[in-house]
């Protein structure tokens, strides 16, 4: 993901993380939000209704993680309304599907685009040969929690298909106590029987020769038990409905003269429904339910070229076109009914993108690339990046990075204008300018080390703030900075016990006022550690993690917190069962 062909962790151009399928299944994770929140320089923060994600200190209130590229199988995920990225139950495919996950820290725009800021996560999933047969799984948890699977992979001749389905429903935790709504006219601060969540995703592929047709389907609805934007408390009519599909045909093939070609036509589709409570202004004892819509349309299409030139130079180069049919918004109230919204909207985005990795000798090499993008909201973008990789013994590589990434204003923040929110037509694209060097250090066989230092400096950052009027708008309002260190050692040993500790460091400020940012965890420390029992049959897991203390939006404080998980998976119960 980081170079876009397949590559050693220590030749990538980037920081890299990488989580497979057998560590994912040992630690018992059960969302990719479960997964990233051990994930060094990572945060994730739940709101009873999604998963925001924070990275080196950036977590912006009013976000839905629109820094993060999220991929699957290289297809972008990040839809055209919010560009959310959905990491929480909201994630359309089973993480039980995930064959593994390739995280590429920093800004990674001059291959990826718009939203590739902080880091671009790319989920690869399972291929029929991974499942080869019939496969169910189901579970039972508290608050009354189910879920259940099926998955069939077949390798016929030149044929390969994998087809799977699954649901998961909860009631969620039945009581929740709120201390803001503590009177008798809001039943003492408890919410009751509001926090249900319910899913349904599918996932196929099918293969022959070189061509793979991928399919997503994922819908889920989200009790909301907060009283969100002043909704009625402890009412369960408040819920929101996120519903995200996509059909992906891919084309690989390597010519002759080593010409390796990539090509892909898709369409996505995107809906949101909110429901929100409130009273009836005519009748305070009846309600007046506000519904929210947005739904987004897109297809689109990319071609690459890759060609190594004089056995030095790997060029890649390529172009991408999305064209935005429908990212439609609107909002009315019922009781009585009054239309608040209405608007849409179309638009499109077309890229060109080089790069080209140089072998200057055999220890040091450059990784150079541009991307331009053409959007025809807003102005284009030239988006540089260079990474200097030097390999002074065959354990140690150290790199050093340079890279530029930014984002496009989505059409949320520039024109939705339910009150008491306002538009803003004018918003600019914020812009990230990253310097990071990179140490990675193979000890022995068996145990590794990893060290970061970077600095960051983000221009017309945008962000919600509040008016006089007590209106809310997004602005390009900041300039911001963040430095930090990040250090992780990795280690297995010849029991088979493997484990990872990180610890990250970083301070984010407005660059104006010297001041933290919102949301932003200075300290974070993780521990990872998988024991093997019982001849390798039992694996008990041990996960822990820590974050340091926040000054949320509202100007209080968050205090430091710590969690322990701990997980038992008995494997080859029998023949065929785990």
């Amino acid at each position: 993901s980081a170079s876009k062909h397949l590559q050693p962790a220590g030749d990538a151009p980037s920081s890299v993380t990488v989580i497979t399928s057998d560590e994912i299944q040992k630690q018992g994770y059960r969302t990719l939000a479960d997964i990233l929140r051990t994930v060094r320089s990572f945060y994730v923060t739940y709101d009873r209704n999604y998963s925001s994600l924070g990275v080196r200190g950036f977590a912006r209130p009013g976000d839905y993680n629109t820094r993060i590229l999220l991929l699957v199988d290289g297809h972008r995920l990040n839809d055209n309304i919010y560009d959310e990225a959905m990491i929480g139950t909201e994630f359309p495919v089973d993480v039980d599907l995930i064959q593994r996950i390739e995280i590429v820290r920093g800004p990674v725009s001059s291959l990826y685009g718009s939203n590739a800021l902080f880091a671009a996560i790319n989920i690869i999933t399972k291929r029929a040969e991974d499942v080869n047969g019939l496969y169910l799984a189901t579970e039972a948890a508290s608050f009354n929690t189910y879920k259940g699977r099926i998955s069939f992979g077949r390798t016929l001749k030149q044929l390969r298909f994998l087809i799977s389905g699954s649901f998961y429903g909860s009631r969620g935790q039945n009581q929740l106590f709120f201390s803001e709504f503590n009177t008798t006219q809001t039943n003492n601060g408890i919410a009751s029987h509001a926090d249900d969540d319910q899913l349904g995703t599918a996932f196929a592929t099918i293969s022959s020769h070189d061509f793979t047709l991928e399919a997503v389907y994922g819908t889920r609805e989200k009790g909301i038990p907060t009283a969100a934007y002043d909704t009625i408390f402890n009412n369960p009519g408040t819920r929101t409905t996120d519903t995200h599909g996509y059909a992906d045909l891919r084309y690989e093939h390597t010519f002759r003269g080593s010409w390796d070609v990539l090509a892909r036509a898709f369409y996505d589709r995107y809906t949101y429904q909110g429901t929100y409570i409130y009273p009836s202004p005519v009748d305070p004892t009846q309600i007046s339910p506000n519904l929210d819509f947005a739904d987004g349309k897109w297809w689109g299409s990319e071609l690459q070229l890759t060609k190594t030139v004089l056995n030095r130079n790997r060029i890649t180069a390529g172009g991408e076109y999305r064209n935005n049919f429908r990212q439609n918004q609107c909002s009315y109230n019922e009781n009585p009914y009054s239309f608040l919204l209405d608007d849409r909207r179309r638009s499109f985005v077309g890229a060109l993108f080089l790069q080209d990795e140089v072998t200057i000798s055999k220890s040091v090499a450059l990784n150079a690339g541009v991307r331009y993008d053409y959007y025809s909201s807003v102005d284009g973008s030239t988006d540089p990046r260079a990474a200097l990789i030097w390999r002074p013994w065959s354990h140690t590589a150290l790199k050093a990075i340079y890279g530029e990434a930014f984002r496009v204003p989505n059409v949320y923040e520039k024109y939705y204008s339910v009150p008491p929110n306002a538009p803003n037509p004018a918003l600019k694209p914020e812009k990230i300018r990253s310097a990071e060097f990179v140490w990675e250090q193979s000890l022995s066989d068996r145990l590794w080390l990893s060290a970061s230092a970077f600095h960051n400096t983000m221009d017309d950052l945008i962000t919600q703030r509040s008016l006089d009027d007590g209106s809310f708008i997004f602005q390009n309002m900041q300039k911001a900075a963040s430095d930090g260190i990040e250090l992780e050692v990795k280690g297995q040993l010849s029991n088979g016990f493997e484990g990872i500790a990180s610890y990250s460091f970083q301070e984010t400020k407005n660059r104006d006022t010297g001041r933290f940012l919102n949301d932003s965890a200075r300290h974070l420390g993780k521990l990872n550690a998988i024991q093997p029992l019982l001849r390798k049959s039992l694996f008990a897991s041990f996960d822990a993690q820590y974050r340091s203390g926040m000054t949320p939006f509202t100007g209080s404080s968050v205090s430091p917190f710590a969690i322990i998980n701990l997980d038992l998976l008995g494997r080859n119960i029998g023949k065929h069962l785990d």
